[in-house]
């Protein structure tokens, strides 16, 4: 063995735990199986053996149970016991009928050697006639087998019988008469309860003269009975005086006596021991039967195998080890040779290789030790070729640098210079004054706020920002800041690139305000073309209004011309004169005159009344009509003012991180059912991965209203256009999202099957005022603010239409929006 190799240490210890767990674990694996199935075995077998054992008493006992049932109603059909019983009630002190009653019932007692007591009931329950002379006269009128007996067969559960101490079951049946069927008393068989016992637990005696006893299995089986008051009926194995004293509330018990279950397996018995058996519910008397083994008793035949099988693995263990010890140092001392040698290769010894015999595995990994230690000693000759090769790289790129038109600088984690390009020289800075201040020394005060934005922005966006020459004049530049990390992902430089853009922005101002005029008079031209419409109208409609009332006036005044008030005060006095008894026939035909003059000028004021009224009907009308017009055309004017408001407004997004998902989900959540109503369906596309953004959650929610309600008025006004051919044009609306990983923002798309948009109008639906509903109806604003909140989140709009197919309008949103920049150059 080599020096300094330890078969316990290290990787030889290693080697010998796995030799020993490997080869130890089947066998203990395949030991404990074998017990277990053994185990399993034996349980089944015992409870199938008990179960078969429990049906077999049970059923032993049923036909005792059924033959009690019957002798007690064939008894009480007797016609002997009937006439007898009958007598007797009509003449209880006839001492003749008594005796020969009495000899009759000790005949049908001897009959069956397990009878007790055989006797009879009259109606009142009171003992008549008994095979035990003592219990005649006896009162039983609250015996249970009298209360259930007069209304059928009853089996009474087992009991102490209060005169001869003996444990018995009674059999009662009614004793009826003949014909009729009258009630005439109840007749009792008291059986023997110990008979129960020989079936359960076997004879005593010893001697197997019963062929109908189950005798006891072992030195722990047991069976025994309980009742529905979980009492044991029968003799305990164990327990001396068990019958009625011992209780067994067992869960087997308790299942059978709550659902009629029976149980087999293994469960804890009334000894709280654990025990395999099998239990049989019957029904008729609700009673368990319930016949046992202890566990140890059951698993003793495998204790011996357990035994066994712990020497075998012992045995195991120890061959294990020591065939583990040899071939471990078999494969130690060729590793140990490798260790050295890879120690003499890291000192430099690159000529240094392994000789080996070995033809394995270990073989082969010497092989390639050689095979390394050579290709280490190529690459280091590389590495020194490409070392001249980089000094001569980093020359050049030196020299491009260093004749740049761009300023290319560096800084590091703080912020501060660490190189600048000769570049910096156009704002009168030399690069050694620069080094080793911080980026910030070259801003204004307004923009030093937003540093580290600049400095540690990730993305790869231009900054428009403003810097200070030396001659602190305001210059403006284009910067872009990329972060250079190492392998690790930290930090350990930023590279810089600016574009002095000054001169340029210069000229961008005077051609943006001239562009910003004629912007201006195009709005207010717009302003006056859609606020004039309207203010015709009402225009128009107040001066017919006017012409309208001026008629209806001139009608009024006819009704208060008539002079229905001469005609009232002349029928007044007619009534009057009516009145005084002045009734000769010249004053009656006078009168008469009079009211039929009356009743005339009143018809005729009547229909004049009812032309005035056709007349003013006529033009009430046409004035309803005038004025709801003006009505309607003010709320015209008030929603393009309020439109025109809202965009001349538009307040600064309040950001917040959001999903736009919920926001899609909280949208449809107010529209769908609506846009449902008008017969489009909602389609949602939305995908799971979508990140949250900075956004203002409700003006957003405003964008994709306005643009889904113009979509489905385009899906509306399409579906008319087709009601001639006899069919209804179904619409569909989809509202979806998804992420651009690769431009770091969010879409959101709103498409359509509407009629879509030409081309000719599609440059200037954003264009304030601009509409293509023909219903007089829209402001033309709804797209513009859109436009505007769009652009305030740092986003923008592409809309992709096609006449008669449909629209599509995509919102794209970056992750990280701020208020101050723009989608490609971010001003600062």
């Amino acid at each position: 063995m080599i020096k300094g190799v330890n078969l316990f240490s290290g990787i030889g210890r290693k080697l010998l735990c796995w030799f020993l767990l490997l080869s130890i674990l089947p066998i203990m694996v395949v030991a404990i199986l074998t017990y277990r199935y053994a185990r399993e075995t034996i349980t089944n077998e015992l409870i199938n053996e008990e179960a078969f054992i429990a049906e077999g008493i049970k059923n032993h006992i049923l036909t005792i149970l059924n033959a009690g049932e019957y002798s007690s109603q064939f008894f009480a059909s007797d016609e002997f016991i009937r006439r007898h019983l009958e007598m007797l009630n009509n003449n209880p002190d006839n001492k003749h009928i008594i005796r020969k009653f009495n000899d009759y019932m000790v005949y049908k007692t001897n009959l069956n050697k397990d009878f007790y007591e055989t006797f009879v009931l009259n109606h009142a329950g009171i003992i008549v006639a008994s095979s035990n002379k003592k219990s005649i006269g006896r009162i039983e009128f609250g015996a249970d087998y009298f209360t259930y007996g007069k209304h059928g067969t009853y089996v009474k559960d087992v009991y102490m019988n209060e005169n001869t101490g003996e444990y018995s079951i009674a059999f009662a049946a009614p004793v009826l008469k003949k014909r009729g069927g009258k009630f005439l008393g109840v007749l009792v068989i008291r059986f023997n309860a110990n008979r129960l016992n020989e079936i359960v637990t076997g004879k005593k005696t010893g001697i197997k003269d019963d062929a109908g006893s189950f005798l006891r299995r072992g030195m722990t089986s047991e069976a025994y009975i309980v009742n529905k008051n979980y009492m044991l009926i029968t003799s305990s194995r164990f327990k001396e005086n068990a019958i009625l004293k011992q209780q067994s509330k067992t869960e087997p018990v308790t299942i059978a006596l709550n659902y009629g279950k029976e149980v087999t397996g293994v469960y804890k018995n009334y000894m709280d021991k654990s025990v395999i058996g099998a239990t049989r519910y019957l029904k008729k008397t609700g009673w368990i039967l319930l016949v046992e083994t202890e566990e140890s008793e059951a698993y003793s035949p495998i204790s011996k195998f357990k035994n066994r099988a712990i020497t075998v693995v012992g045995i195991c263990i120890v061959a294990v080890i020591f065939i583990s010890f040899f071939v471990s140092r078999g494969i130690i001392n060729p590793i140990i040779l490798l260790v050295n040698g890879m120690k003499r290769v890291a000192q430099g010894d690159l000529n240094f290789r392994l000789e080996t015999n070995l033809k394995d595995e270990l073989g082969e990994l010497t092989a390639s030790f050689n095979l390394m230690t050579d290709d280490v000693k190529d690459s280091r000759e590389k590495l020194l070729k490409l070392k001249a090769d980089l000094e001569e790289r980093k020359e050049y790129l030196e020299s491009i640098l260093r004749y740049a038109n761009e300023l290319i600088f560096t800084l590091d984690t703080h912020g501060n210079f660490t190189f600048i390009n000769p570049k910096i020289k156009d704002w009168n800075y030399s690069e050694e004054e620069l080094i080793g201040q911080h980026f910030s020394s070259i801003l204004p005060d307004k923009q030093r706020k937003n540093i580290d934005q600049v400095i540690y922005n990730s993305s790869a966006r231009i900054f428009e920002i403003e810097v200070l020459d030396k001659q602190k004049y305001t210059r403006n530049i284009l910067l872009s800041t990329s972060l250079i990390k190492n392998i690790k992902g930290q930090l350990i430089s930023i590279l810089g690139v600016a574009g002095d853009v000054t001169e340029l922005r210069r000229l961008e101002k005077k051609l943006v305000q001239s562009d910003r005029l004629a912007s201006i008079g195009q709005l207010v031209a717009g302003i006056a073309h859609e606020v004039n419409n309207p203010i015709g109208v009402i225009y128009l409609y107040s001066t017919e209004s006017l012409k309208l009332y001026e008629k209806v006036t001139n009608s009024l005044k006819l009704i208060s011309s008539i002079p229905i008030s001469d005609n009232a005060n002349q029928l007044t006095e007619v009534i009057n004169n009516l009145d005084t008894g002045l009734n000769t026939e010249s004053r009656k035909d006078a009168l008469k005159k009079e009211l039929l003059h009356i009743v005339d000028d009143l018809n005729k004021y009547c229909k004049e009344l009812v032309q005035i009224n056709n007349v003013v009907n006529k033009h009430r009308a046409f004035l309803y009509e005038y004025l709801e017009g003006s009505v309607k055309e003010s709320v015209r004017c008030k929603e393009l003012i309020s439109g025109l408001l809202d965009f001349s407004r538009q307040k600064e997004p309040e950001m917040g991180m959001s999903n736009v998902n919920d926001l899609i989900d909280n949208v449809l959540s107010v529209v769908e059912k609506q846009y449902r109503k008008e017969k489009i369906e909602v389609v949602r596309m939305l995908e799971n991965n979508i990140p949250n953004i900075m956004m203002d959650a409700r003006q957003m929610e405003q964008v994709i209203i306005n643009i889904a309600n113009n979509a489905v008025l385009a899906m509306k006004e399409a579906a008319g256009k087709v009601e001639h051919l006899g069919t209804l044009r179904k619409g569909e609306l989809t509202i979806g999202s998804r992420f651009h990983p690769e431009r770091e923002c969010v879409e959101i798309f709103i498409k359509d099957t509407g009629i879509g948009i030409s081309k000719k109008d599609l440059s200037r639906i954003f264009d304030p005022f601009f509409t293509t509903r023909k219903d007089g109806k829209g402001t033309g604003l709804g797209l513009s603010i859109s436009y505007g909140i769009v652009k305030m989140h740092d986003g923008s709009i592409e809309v992709e239409s096609e006449v008669e197919k449909g629209t599509t309008f995509k919102i794209f949103l970056p992750l990280k929006a701020n208020k101050e920049q723009e989608l490609s150059v971010v001003k600062l």
